[in-house]
């Protein structure tokens, strides 16, 4: 308050000096108006006119511009004149004029002097591209019904590197007029809709692909933009563009997804169609294009291969809309042979449908859904081949089944110390994290604790080993550290000798030649240390793997029976809570400090390991642990839990990713809609996430929920006040 009182008293100090030796002309915006075209003296009535605020000098100042060669700073302030001010901003910047009664929007003043910066734009003058960017945003800004032609124009341009930060902003601001939705999303169509360039992939030659990956990259920036702008608009009418763009440019699917989710209804039922094969541009550009199958372009003669693209992506979408009614041609897929969405250059396959439609069969959390994924988790006939796919279903089922039942079996599964390698070791964690998520008596919390105290066990086994082989290790290292010190001392002194040596003429040949023999002798001295070291360190590995083997099993061994011991939390949440739902709420109010307390009777005497000795991380995996459980019963309950909504969205900020996804699986369930606060509590929970390169992925799917329910219950979206979490994808790819 000082400081502004202290800046304010300067101003009005420096106005009482300028009266008293100007007239009060100096205030009127007609007397700078005059001397905009006075060489020196122009610049500083450009000052002027933008602190006296007055939009009246917006005609004189747009004449000046064009006199001038359209100059950046001019351009500035037409558009700071041409902003509405509240009084308080009028204040703040102190612009007296209006700081009772602010300032209205001049934007129809200045509209001329911005449509013309950017049809005149010269792509060879970084200037006027610049202006013809601020000219695109202002524009935005106004949303003046006069403009959009102007941005389209420059915006369908060809696209090149000089002109597209014009053109980024053109597109970007088209995506900002609301009073004209069907206009703009038409003008964004027909950019989304143009056939890209080449891909760099199906180029040969280095130059050429070098060529060909910046106009595509320039062309997946401005396409980019279009799409992340349809989803600001929209606008339902814009659903076809976008489904045949999911599947021409696959690497903007972050955007198509979130915009797809933004057109509402109309593109829920459209995934619906392509999941079943019933939709017929999709099915044409399938047949046209081969999307089907991966070719090596480069080598025709390799066969092509399936993949499952057309249905991956619908999948993806539709678990964005959490409809129970979409189940039906979700499982559907399911009867499908699991192909690759994609295959890398390699001819290496990636991950399948089947884990868009595990995910997306999560989020819905319907329990018409438990029946075929528990079959699918549950078979006891499956090869090794089919491990990961019963890992994805085991980890859905726990959202899905409503008993309990299927408890036992996962539990059998987690205990199947016959179960080898890194697939079959990730079902056994998927099948104990899935049986902690719906198990709830005090029977099934010592499943886990056997299960964890066969790893503390091992742990003790490595121990023991470890201590055998220490003091031999620990010798062995010693000795070779000797030895190292010793090579680097006999480098020191040759580097020294040589220096000396150096400096030193010698006075004979005889001279000169002794000192070659000593440089010799010192060089042949560090190459045996040398190769001594490089021998010993052979000799020394020999001695000191078992013992760093051992040690590393001790920690593993420890981290895994650590690791069971935590899934006890979410157990006691069943246990504590029962059927009572403020419970469950409460687990967000919980600390560490709390959850820790609420374990430790559970592992009261446990052989091997004590709860104080576990690391900061692992004790935050129980608080995450307890809370993930309340969120996951508040869901199961729906819209019983309703009451609940407002202190979910509250807690929608938190950075912990487990327990943001958890809160994010809850809220559409037990949400009642259409939701009036869900937007814009949204809203803040992306506003407060932007720019923390860690939370990226948590706002993506926040987003998605944003467009859920801006349309869920027949609610009318609100504008987006956010920009959307994919913004960064318009930079031209690399």
């Amino acid at each position: 308050m000082r400081q502004r009182f202290a800046r304010l008293g300067s101003v009005v100090l420096a106005g009482l000096i300028g009266l008293a030796g100007c007239s009060k002309s100096e205030f009127d915006y007609r007397t700078w108006t005059e001397k905009l075209g006075d060489g020196k003296e122009g610049e500083v009535a450009v000052d002027k006119l933008q602190q006296l605020g007055n939009p009246e000098a917006i005609p004189a100042l747009g004449k000046a511009w064009q006199d001038a060669g359209k100059p950046v700073r001019m351009l500035e302030v037409i558009i700071s004149l041409a902003r509405p001010l509240t009084p308080e901003e009028a204040k703040a910047a102190f612009v007296t004029d209006y700081e009772k009664s602010g300032r209205k929007a001049s934007w129809d003043a200045a509209l001329p002097f911005l449509k013309q910066a950017i049809l005149e734009v010269d792509k060879d003058n970084p200037r006027s591209v610049d202006s013809a960017t601020k000219a695109a945003e202002a524009i935005g800004e106004s949303q003046l019904e006069g403009g959009m032609e102007a941005l389209v124009e420059i915006a369908n341009k060809p696209v090149e590197k000089k002109l597209y930060a014009a053109q980024i902003a053109a597109v970007r601001a088209i995506g900002k007029f609301e009073g004209q939705k069907q206009a703009a999303s038409s003008a964004l169509v027909k950019i989304v809709d143009k056939e890209g360039p080449p891909h760099p992939s199906t180029v040969k030659g280095k130059e050429q692909q070098r060529s060909a990956e910046e106009k595509y990259g320039f062309y997946l920036g401005l396409t980019g933009a279009a799409i992340n702008a349809l989803g600001d608009l929209r606008v339902p009418s814009a659903t076809p563009a976008l489904i045949l763009a999911m599947y021409r440019v696959p690497a903007l699917f972050g955007q198509t997804r979130r915009a797809l989710v933004a057109a509402g209804p109309t593109a829920k039922e459209e995934m619906r169609k392509i999941l079943r094969h019933e939709h017929a541009a999709v099915n044409q550009l399938f047949k046209d294009k081969k999307l089907g199958e991966d070719c090596d372009k480069t080598d025709p003669s390799a066969p092509c291969l399936p993949n499952s693209a057309m249905d991956y992506y619908p999948a993806v979408v539709l678990g964005d809309f959490y409809d129970p009614a979409t189940v039906p041609d979700l499982l559907k897929v399911l009867e499908r042979p699991e192909l690759p969405v994609f295959y890398h250059t390699d001819s290496t396959p990636d991950y399948t449908q089947y884990s868009a439609i595990f995910d997306s069969l999560r989020k819905i959390g319907s329990a018409d859904a438990a029946k075929k994924v528990r079959e699918m988790w549950d078979n006891k006939n499956a090869t090794p081949s089919a491990y990961l796919t019963r890992s994805m279903a085991a980890s859905a089922y726990a959202f899905l089944v409503r008993d309990g039942s299927g408890a036992t079996e996962l539990a059998a599964i987690a205990a199947d110390n016959t179960i080898k390698d890194a697939e079959g070791e990730r079902l056994r964690q998927e099948a104990a994290t899935a049986f902690a998520r719906i198990a709830k008596t005090d029977k099934e919390i010592k499943t886990l604790k056997d299960q964890a105290a066969k790893y503390i066990a091992a742990a003790d086994v490595a121990r023991k080993t470890s201590a055998e082989k220490k003091p031999a290790a620990d010798a062995a290292d010693a000795k070779l550290k000797a030895l190292k010190q010793q090579w680097d001392d006999k480098k020191v002194a040759s580097i020294k000798m040589s220096k000396e040596l150096s400096a030193k003429k010698p006075a004979s040949d005889a001279e000169a030649t002794a000192q070659t023999k000593q440089l010799q002798a010192i060089a042949a001295e560090v190459d045996k240390l040398e190769a001594d070291y490089k021998a010993l360190k052979k000799a020394n590995k020999a001695i000191t793997d078992p013992y760093r083997q051992a040690e590393n099993e001790v920690k593993g061994y420890t981290s895994f029976a650590r690791m069971f011991l935590s899934h006890i939390a979410r157990i006691e949440v069943g246990i504590r809570c029962g059927d009572k739902l403020q419970c469950y709420a409460d687990t967000l109010k919980l600390t560490v400090e709390q959850s820790e307390k609420n374990l430790a009777p559970y592992l009261a005497g446990f052989p091997g390991d004590k709860l104080s000795d576990w690391t900061k991380d692992q004790k935050q995996a129980v608080l995450e642990a307890n809370i993930e459980r309340g969120m996951l019963e508040l869901g199961k309950r729906g819209q019983e839990a309703s009451q609940f909504t407002d202190l979910l969205l509250d807690n929608a900020k938190r950075k912990e990713r487990l327990i943001r996804q958890s809160i994010l699986l809850a809220l559409p369930k037990i949400a009642k809609t259409p939701c009036a606060t869900c937007e814009a509590k949204l809203d803040e929970v992306i506003k407060s996430g932007t720019g923390d390169p860690a939370l990226n992925e948590l706002n993506t799917e926040t987003t998605m929920m944003r467009n859920y329910f801006g349309w869920a219950g027949g609610k009318t979206p609100t504008p987006s006040t956010n920009a959307p979490a994919e913004k960064a994808a318009e930079a031209p790819a690399k």
